[in-house]
């Protein structure tokens, strides 16, 4: 995996999808959050509420980044 890849996505909504392996019955398939910091062995993700939570990129199916709100969206409000 290239280093500086997610450099570019820092502080942007992301939403981490885990491998089939790593779900459990009653548990989400996913977490959502805020990209707070990576390194090569997994993600640090920051929840609305603040909190941290570390996801192993041995855990992780996809990442989905969300795209910045383009110009119409921030004038109006709207999303």
């Amino acid at each position: 995996m290239d280093d500086d890849m997610l450099e570019a996505y820092l502080d942007r909504s992301v939403r981490v999808h885990f491998a089939p392996g790593m779900i459990g019955p009653g548990l989400s398939s996913f977490e959502e959050g805020k990209l707070h910091d990576y390194s090569a062995a997994g993600l640090l993700l920051e929840a609305a509420d603040g909190s941290l939570a570390y996801i192993p990129f041995t855990s992780v199916r996809m990442v989905q980044i969300k795209p910045r709100p383009g110009f119409w969206e921030r004038l109006t409000g709207t999303s």
